[in-house]
């Protein structure tokens, strides 16, 4: 009898090993039949939509298309379109209702598919998609999900003041990072005024160092007097963020105050004085340049040496500047 109920249990584990494993095999059948299908739809519908957006007659659109599919095929395509033919196609993915669907998945409960449909919202760009985007940056629970539609926002150029912008990502709470960093420089074009003004506040050196930094992205001539003042603080970091700004900001006019910084007492400093008169293609700077290739930083003197080598190759040789006193 023992015997007999060892063997029935074996036949049974077996079996239910054998069924476990046909389960998996056609599971994995289906799932590489749905693939290839989703493969072939995929390619269906890109074709579908080059047509429509080239203006041609499609006869292959079929409403068994799920919006997902259409969805990843419109992100893909997206990004090979410039110009009209990349506007015709964000209005045909409207009107074949996947800004809606994409509405909806912004809505998600998974932070990974909210943060999908924040980058295509990004590339629908409607002011419904702007709103949307808004939204997520100001209420979002996930902090992640809130800086990803902040970087979607300033790809739009639609970032909020900057002094929201803080608010909402508890930018002056924290230690700074390189994408409060990106965000600065990518407001700067639209608020260099409110910008200025964060100057004026109570707030740490670093934090002033990032404002003197992105303001080297406004564009804007008017706030050179602002990076003349930063770049004779006493904190060396502001004299840097000062010189990078000086650097983006390409006016050559800022030469006096950069040269005072070759001989700056901190090395980094030093490094990016260099760097800006190269950017700036300040010729003046190349004798004190030449000094510099004795200067007791390594990085000083190899900054220095390239530094002269694009200066020198656009000064004829007739014409090499002397050191001014």
């Amino acid at each position: 009898m023992g015997a007999q109920f060892v063997f029935f249990v074996s036949a049974m584990v077996a079996l239910a090993m054998l069924v476990a494993f046909a389960i998996l095999l056609l599971r994995r059948w289906y799932q590489e039949r749905r693939k290839r299908a989703e493969k072939d739809n995929l390619t269906a519908i890109t074709r579908s939509y080059m047509r429509r957006v080239s203006g041609q007659a499609d006869n292959e659109a079929s409403a068994k298309w799920s919006d997902e599919l259409k969805l990843e095929a419109v992100s893909h395509i997206h990004l090979l379109l410039r110009g009209g033919e990349r506007q015709r196609l964000m209005q045909m993915a409207e009107l074949d209702g996947l800004l809606r669907a994409t509405l909806r998945k912004s809505e998600s409960w998974r932070s990974a598919r909210r943060i999908d449909a924040i980058r295509l919202l990004q590339q629908f760009g409607s002011e419904a998609c702007i709103a949307r985007l808004r939204e997520i940056f100001a209420r979002d629970r996930n902090k992640a999900v809130r800086l990803e539609a902040a970087f979607a926002l300033a790809a739009v150029h639609a970032l909020p003041p900057p002094r929201e912008t803080i608010r909402i990502l508890g930018m002056f709470e924290r230690k700074i990072n390189r994408l409060d960093k990106a965000l600065f420089r990518a407001s700067a074009p639209h608020y260099s005024e409110e910008l200025a003004l964060l100057l004026e506040d109570d707030i740490s050196h670093d934090h002033r160092a990032l404002i003197i930094d992105a303001l080297g992205w406004s564009e804007d001539p008017d706030v050179l007097p602002l990076l003349r003042k930063a770049s004779r603080m006493n904190h060396a970091e502001l004299r840097s963020a000062a010189l990078r700004a000086a650097g983006q900001l390409g006016v050559p006019t800022v030469e006096p105050w950069v040269l005072e910084r070759l001989r700056d007492p901190v090395e980094f400093v030093r490094i990016q004085a260099v760097n800006c008169c190269a950017a700036l293609g300040l010729h003046g700077a190349i004798p004190h340049l030449r000094l510099l290739l004795e200067d007791e930083a390594f990085w000083v003197r190899l900054r220095a040496e390239h530094a002269l080598e694009v200066l020198e190759e656009q000064w004829p040789d007739h014409e090499q500047p002397r050191l001014r006193a």
